[in-house]
């Protein structure tokens, strides 16, 4: 019998959604039993060996419903390896202060659970067309240094194939 693993995520445009999903394709390639569900439904961690848990990132934090799944579930959460993923448009740069940036944005969560393993994934950003020209200056004042769909499905493959079950 293979081990079962839920991919829970929390999206606010769906570009989690699609990680979520690779993410789960690459376990089940793996052998695994495997559940992508949106943490707004609030899977149920019973019967499962492991479980992968990612957010959009917004304001340098984990989406509300996500935080919120994880205070709900965190004694269920700490009888099994857990792994975090965020997905984000800043920060995405290999510079001290990026990096240092980037890894905060788990500094509340690493508080509930202990993750096995942790994955920063730039996503998608809304098109010019998608969102007005204040929104777009801001989003580059505040260090937004992607455009358009720059999900890397190659890095999100590698780790989920090396995610700990």
């Amino acid at each position: 019998m293979s081990k079962r693993v839920l991919v829970g995520y929390a999206t606010g445009t769906g570009s989690t959604a699609g990680v979520a999903e690779a993410i789960g394709k690459t376990l089940a390639a793996r052998g695994f039993a495997v559940d992508v569900r949106p943490m707004k439904e609030r899977p149920s961690v019973q019967g499962y060996d492991a479980v992968v848990l990612g957010s959009a990132i917004n304001g340098g934090l984990w989406l509300p419903e996500a935080v919120e799944y994880l205070e709900a579930n965190r004694e269920a959460l700490a009888a099994v390896p857990v792994s975090l993923f965020c997905v984000h448009a800043m920060n995405c740069g290999s510079s001290p202060k990026e990096t240092k940036r980037r890894l905060a944005y788990l500094d509340k969560e690493r508080v509930l659970v202990t993750p096995a393993a942790e994955g920063f994934f730039a996503g998608q950003t809304p098109s010019g067309a998608e969102s007005n020209p204040i929104a777009r200056w801001v989003f580059r004042a505040f260090g937004g240094n992607v455009a358009g769909d720059v999900r890397n499905w190659d890095a999100i493959e590698a780790w989920a194939e090396s995610v700990p079950v």
